[in-house]
């Protein structure tokens, strides 16, 4: 948690508390197989000596598990359990990119060869900046494209079966609580 002045536990767990976790629909567009996810994050905060004097912070993240397995670290004391989206958007974004791996992870296991197009579902008040950080989230989390949409799944599913590019695609639907 590089982005904040101090990563020590209190402000995570500050910040774990402020942001709702999304519930999020992963599936195959080719064969419509889904898997509900939530967009958790469990963090463990380690001792890291030599990094601490370069950054001159005392501690670091390290990012445990993702989805509903973040949830057995919900009461441990030197792990943090958070979202890193905020109503849809990247909120935190290494934390996000570990969220979309592990969600890749989920769809397509074994062999990483070739790597998926992913459709990552984008909300209706998505700045370009914002798009710019789900693109790049999804890039980095191993996807080889990333389209975003803002539709129903089902209406998604319909389009990518008329599109070669999207047939063997995956999506993350994102779906968002109300502010």
């Amino acid at each position: 948690m590089e982005l904040y002045g101090r990563a020590d536990s209190a402000v995570l767990e500050k910040w774990a508390y402020s942001f709702p976790p999304a519930g999020v629909t992963l599936c195959r567009l080719e064969t419509g197989e889904r898997v509900f996810e939530t967009s958790l994050v469990a963090a463990g905060m380690e001792q890291c000596p030599e990094r601490a004097l370069r950054l001159k912070r005392r501690f670091r993240a390290a990012y445990l598990a993702a989805g509903k397995a973040a949830l057995a670290y919900e009461n441990t004391s030197d792990a943090v359990v958070f979202s890193p989206l905020r109503w849809g958007q990247i909120a935190d974004y290494d934390a996000a990119v570990y969220l979309f791996k592990s969600f890749l992870r989920l769809l397509h296991p074994g062999l990483r060869l070739p790597r998926p197009a992913v459709c990552i579902r984008m909300q209706e008040q998505t700045t370009q900046v914002e798009r710019i950080a789900l693109i790049d989230a999804g890039m980095q989390a191993g996807a080889g494209d990333v389209f975003l949409y803002r539709s129903s799944l089902s209406e998604l599913r319909e389009f990518a079966s008329q599109k070669k590019e999207l047939r063997h695609s995956f999506a993350i639907h994102i779906e968002t609580r109300e502010k």
